[in-house]
């Protein structure tokens, strides 16, 4: 009975710790995607400095939000996301708009397809 006892609480606690981080992820998620929305919204209103502002802050708050998903994720999907994030602000620097928007909407493409991969959904789970 003692080793059902034990190997339900072991159960339980992982459960709980699976849900916790799943519900990390999605706050982080939304969170760096609501930011996004803000920078898209500078580059069409022709704010070319506040778009750089907010892509430089863009930068340090991805890496922030996204430091412990590698505990429960792949690292290759973290670093490719990374690799089209830090490039945005010195795309802005350089003066290649155009191509800051086809980076900027690979990196949103990324965000949103690792937000939906990680779901909590039947369709993930099966």
């Amino acid at each position: 009975m003692k080793r059902l006892i034990v190997a339900a609480t072991m159960l339980a606690i992982v459960a709980v710790l699976c849900i916790a981080s799943l519900s990390t992820l999605n706050r982080s998620m939304d969170y760096l995607l609501a930011r996004m929305d803000k920078m898209e919204e500078a580059y069409k209103r022709g704010d070319l400095g506040s778009c750089l502002t907010l892509s430089e802050n863009f930068v340090e708050e991805f890496e922030e939000r996204t430091r412990f998903f590698p505990f429960f994720m792949r690292h290759s999907d973290i670093t490719k996301i990374e690799e089209s994030v830090v490039v945005l602000p010195t795309m802005l620097k350089t003066g290649e708009d155009a191509h800051w928007f086809s980076e900027f909407t690979k990196c949103r493409n990324q965000l949103e397809k690792l937000s939906e991969t990680e779901t909590l959904s039947l369709e993930n789970i099966l």
